[in-house]
């Protein structure tokens, strides 16, 4: 019962706050919020289960699927917490970082700088096996 208790606050409380924000992204955060919580309950579940092979009597232990089940939630509730909440604020950071950053002038063309990117297949024994760029640019 006192689980059930902390999972309910837990959930009003960010769920208030997803309500806040858009329509589209509020469809989007309890999809993802959901989805974590039901992969955590589910390698619970396995990791739980997984357990029950390095006991002598499975049968009197499976108290232990319940509470894999019961951990992989509570881990589940994390992530979805990190994904809706942290995630979105990291990339909105990144991208005004790289709307802040601007190109040297030299590295347009003008003004006598050269820019040049190239991009070739790293080949290796076993074929192709990644690829690699190289971007200079130089100011005469």
């Amino acid at each position: 019962m006192k689980r059930l208790l902390v999972i309910v606050f837990f959930l009003n409380l960010f769920g208030a706050r997803a309500m806040a924000q858009e329509p589209s992204q509020n469809k989007y955060a309890m999809k993802e919020f959901i989805r974590s919580c039901t992969y955590g309950v589910l390698a619970g579940t396995l990791v739980g289960a997984a357990t029950l092979a390095f006991t002598d009597q499975p049968g009197e232990n499976l108290g232990r699927v319940a509470r894999g089940a019961s951990l992989g939630l509570y881990a589940g509730i994390l992530l979805g917490v990190y994904v809706i909440y942290i995630v979105p604020n990291q990339l909105e950071s990144s991208e005004q970082d790289l709307l802040d950053q601007e190109l040297p002038p030299d590295a347009t063309g003008v003004d006598g700088g050269q820019f040049r990117m190239d991009a070739f297949p790293l080949i290796g024994e076993n074929g192709v096996e990644g690829a690699s760029v190289q971007l200079q640019w130089s100011i005469f």
